[in-house]
C-alpha cells in the first residue's frame, strides 16, 4: 500500500450529472484543504474521452453562459479486475502496469442509484473503517443495500456520511456540465448500524465541501439531514417520473396540480407514519401538504429550465432510478401500512417504458 500524504485526497465514483458538479467544486475547495481528487472511471472509452477534453471539467453556467474549467486530475480505470493509474499526457492515456490498492480516505459516491452496489464492489479491498464515503445520490435506500451486499462486516465497514443536493445540473456530454439552477446542499452523517449514536469523528467531506460557494453546502446532524433528504425524495417522486413520462423540461410540473396534490398526500402520510420519526417535535407541520407543495414549488421554480436524469434516461434507454425514488415510498408505505397507489402506479409505468415489464407486475 502507498503512504498517505499530507494533502487530502477524495476519489469520485460516478462521473454523471452529480458527480463531475461534485468533481469540479472539489478542485475549488481553498487552500490548505485543496485536495488531491481522482475521478474512478468503469470504462477504458471514458479515458480517451476525458484526454479528447483537454483533461478537463467543463461547466457552463446559466447566468451569461459563463464557463470554468478544472484540470489537475488524476484518474484511474477499472481495467482486468484492477484500478489502474493513467498516464493522461499521451495521445490516448497509458495505463500504470502496477494495480491501484492503497486505501481511499474519502470517497463521493454518485453513481445511478441501482448501480450503487456493484459500482463499490471492485472498491471494497481499497475500503476501511478509517475510510468515509459521501454517497451524493438522487434516491434513498443505497446504504441499506451497500451493508447487505458490500460492507457486511460492520467493524470494517466504512463511515458514511450522505449528501442532498437541490442544485439543477444537465449532463452535456462526459465532463462536461451545465449549472441550470443554483440551490443548496445539505450533508451530514449515517449511523452505521440502529446501536450507533451521532457520528462524531472528524470529516474532511464535511470540513471542506462547505468551503466551496458553488456547492453552498451546509453540515446538519444524522436526523436533520434524513428530514432534508425526505424533502429531497418527495421533490424528485414528483419531478423525476412524470416529467420521464412527458418527455418534458421541469417546468411542464406546473400544469399538473391536482396530480401534485394527490401524490404529495400519499408520501405526507407515510413520511409521518415512519418509526425514526416518531416523537420528534414539528413533523406533523414540516411534513403536511402544504408545506410539501411549497417545498415542491420552491424548488421547480430554481430549476424549471432542468431536464431532469430520468428524462435523459428514458430518451436513452437506459435503467432508471424509479426504484429508489418512487418505489422507496411505496416500500416504506407498505413497512407503516399506508396505501401507495400513485407511487405504485408511477413506478409499473416507467419500469414498463424502460423494458422491465416483470419487474413491473411486483407494483
Amino acid at each position: 500500500m502507498t503512504a498517505k500524504t499530507s494533502q487530502p485526497r477524495v476519489h469520485v465514483l460516478g462521473l454523471g450529472s452529480i458527480g463531475t458538479f461534485a468533481a469540479h467544486c472539489l478542485a475549488e475547495v481553498p487552500a490548505p484543504l485543496t485536495p488531491s481528487v481522482t475521478l474512478l472511471l468503469h470504462r477504458p472509452s471514458l479515458v480517451d474521452e476525458f484526454i479528447k477534453r483537454g483533461c478537463k471539467v467543463r461547466l457552463e453556467t446559466i447566468e451569461g453562459g459563463v464557463v470554468d474549467h478544472h484540470d489537475k486530475y488524476n484518474v484511474e480505470v477499472l481495467e482486468k479486475g484492477g484500478w489502474h493509474r493513467v498516464q493522461t499526457d499521451t495521445a490516448r492515456g497509458r495505463l500504470s502496469a502496477t494495480v491501484q490498492d492503497d486505501i481511499i480516505d474519502n470517497l463521493i459516491v454518485s453513481v445511478k442509484d441501482a448501480q450503487t452496489t456493484a459500482a463499490l464492489k471492485p472498491l471494497k479491498h481499497r475500503l476501511n473503517a478509517s475510510s468515509h464515503i459521501l454517497f451524493l445520490q438522487n434516491g434513498s435506500g443505497m446504504v441499506e443495500a451497500a451493508n447487505e451486499e458490500v460492507f457486511t462486516e460492520q467493524s470494517t465497514r466504512p463511515k458514511y456520511l450522505t449528501g442532498v443536493i437541490s442544485h439543477g445540473i444537465t449532463l452535456n456530454d462526459p465532463f462536461d456540465i451545465k449549472h441550470t439552477g443554483f440551490s443548496a446542499t445539505s450533508l451530514g452523517p449515517v449511523l452505521r448500524s440502529e446501536s450507533d449514536t451521532e457520528e462524531t469523528a472528524p470529516s474532511y467531506l464535511l470540513e471542506a465541501l462547505p468551503l466551496v460557494p458553488r456547492f453552498n453546502a451546509t453540515r446538519y446532524s444524522t436526523l436533520d439531514v434524513l428530514q432534508i433528504q425526505l424533502e429531497k425524495l418527495t421533490v424528485n417522486a414528483f419531478c423525476n417520473p412524470l416529467c420521464a413520462l412527458n418527455d418534458a423540461k421541469n417546468k411542464f410540473l406546473f400544469t399538473i396540480p391536482d396530480t401534485r396534490r394527490a401524490l404529495l398526500t400519499e408520501i405526507s402520510q407515510v413520511i409521518q407514519a415512519l418509526p425514526e420519526l416518531q416523537g420528534m417535535s414539528g413533523i406533523s407541520e414540516r411534513f403536511s401538504v402544504d408545506k410539501l407543495e411549497k417545498t415542491v414549488n420552491d424548488i421547480i421554480l430554481k430549476t424549471s429550465e432542468t431536464t431532469c436524469s430520468m428524462v435523459v434516461d428514458l430518451r436513452r434507454r437506459q435503467k432508471t432510478e424509479i426504484e429508489f425514488i418512487n418505489g422507496y415510498w411505496c416500500r416504506r408505505g407498505r413497512e407503516v401500512g399506508v396505501p401507495t397507489p400513485i407511487n405504485d402506479s408511477l413506478v409499473r409505468q416507467i419500469l414498463e417504458r424502460q423494458g422491465d415489464k416483470e419487474l413491473a407486475k411486483a407494483y
